[in-house]
């Protein structure tokens, strides 16, 4: 898929990851950007070609609102996302998985099932931008890494789905990236630019899983060769 020409749809739009996408699709030639964020007043760029969308993908009428204003759009950026960052048990907030579900998991489903109507129409693309914590379980953020997971196996029902009518669905999976949301995790984080570029790079290219960054990499390997291993380290870095 090309991205000059385009007309994509970014989800959390208003900073980090989502911002970042927002500004590389335009400087690589998309015809529009519809950019979604709960508050539009966050939205940077006064380009004409983005159109500031009001979105919460949480709440069923602002996702078919959103479907329905950008039928025309032929990709799809799952970007939106929270991390609480909390445990399993010793989590200081009882309601924090739910809420990391409803937004990383059901908030994502919303999208696609709201968007997979057009998208059959123009044989598109949807990427999901999750984390290689969707893989492997950090016990310090447990309820993230599960609600990632839960999200990495609906896309991949998702992808088997539209496969038929030509639409392809990736996974994004990076290690820490330097954004506000992973601002306490350590270095080293890999800047939001190399996501998007990886994700420009992967949309050219064929594959469904896109693991950004040597961490992701790393663990991607590790997991291959000895799964019990690498889940006993990063327990042992609760």
């Amino acid at each position: 898929m090309q991205i000059e020409g385009c007309v994509a749809f970014v989800s959390g739009a208003n900073r980090g990851v989502g911002a970042c996408f927002v500004e590389k699709l335009l400087e690589q030639g998309a015809r529009k950007v519809y950019a979604g964020a709960r508050d539009i007043r966050a939205l940077g760029s006064h380009d004409p070609r983005m159109v500031p969308v009001e979105l919460d993908i949480t709440n069923a009428e602002h996702v078919a609102r959103a479907a329905a204003f950008a039928e025309d759009a032929n990709l799809l950026v799952n970007n939106a996302g929270i991390n609480r960052l909390e445990p399993a048990l010793a989590a200081t907030d009882p309601s924090a998985a739910r809420e990391e579900m409803e937004v990383n998991y059901f908030g994502t489903l919303n999208m696609i099932r709201a968007f997979a109507p057009s998208l059959r129409l123009s044989g598109g693309a949807i990427i999901n931008v999750s984390s290689i914590l969707a893989r492997i379980a950090l016990p310090s953020m447990a309820s993230l890494c599960a609600s990632k997971a839960a999200a990495l196996r609906m896309t991949e029902g998702v992808r088997a789905e539209l496969a038929p009518h030509g639409v392809r669905v990736l996974s994004i999976l990076p290690g820490a990236i330097d954004t506000d949301m992973s601002r306490d995790f350590p270095p080293p984080k890999i800047p939001a630019a190399e996501v998007v570029q990886a994700v420009f790079a992967a949309l050219r290219e064929e594959g469904d899983e896109v693991y950004v960054g040597t961490m992701a990499q790393q663990i991607a390997a590790d997991l291959a060769a000895d799964r019990r291993a690498i889940q006993t380290i990063l327990a042992g870095g609760v």
